[in-house]
């Protein structure tokens, strides 16, 4: 990979690393509860999972369950099978920093090496789903609704392209 490709990707990396601190604030209440609104695990269920899996789902885990960040995973009998985040607040300033450094990463690298990533990865935006949208098999999946921003690791599960659009809309429905 040549270095203005190496750059794009440290793009990318900080982008997400500036998602993820902007959303981390002191919280006050961290142990998880099946009522707390702020607990990403209520938004998908046991069914949902096998389904969007195609394993059996044993465990799911909350990480962090704040108003500012949710994350959950769940795991199957070999370990992680998907990982969900959501910010609560400040996802349209997420979605901004993810879309301006996804932006920045991929003309860089189509610079670089001629080639736009999104025409490689099969990735990009995603219309007609929550208020915007952002699909890629690899890097975080994303969709935005108000000011809710629902980060998905799609890597993890079989034929993410097939299933995104039922997924995304589904959490979408059930963001407050």
């Amino acid at each position: 990979m040549k270095p203005p490709a190496q750059a794009a990707l440290w793009l990318v990396v900080i982008a997400i690393a500036t998602i993820q601190e902007a959303a981390r604030r002191p919280a006050e209440a961290q142990a998880p509860s099946g009522k707390d609104p702020y607990n990403a695990c209520r938004l998908l269920t046991p069914p949902e999972l096998d389904a969007l899996t195609e394993k059996k789902i044993v465990m799911a885990e909350v990480v962090e369950a704040a108003r500012e960040r949710s994350i959950c995973q769940w795991e199957d009998a070999a370990g992680l099978a998907f990982k969900l985040t959501v910010y609560w607040t400040g996802g349209k300033q997420g979605w901004a920093t993810w879309r301006t450094a996804q932006g920045m990463g991929g003309a860089t690298l189509e610079r670089a090496e001629g080639v736009h990533p999104d025409s490689v990865i099969g990735q990009g935006v995603v219309p007609g789903v929550g208020d915007a949208a952002y699909f890629s098999p690899l890097l975080p999946s994303l969709v935005l609704k108000d000011d809710t921003l629902i980060e998905m690791e799609l890597s993890l599960i079989p034929r993410p392209e097939k299933k995104f659009r039922k997924l995304a809309t589904t959490l979408v429905s059930r963001v407050r």
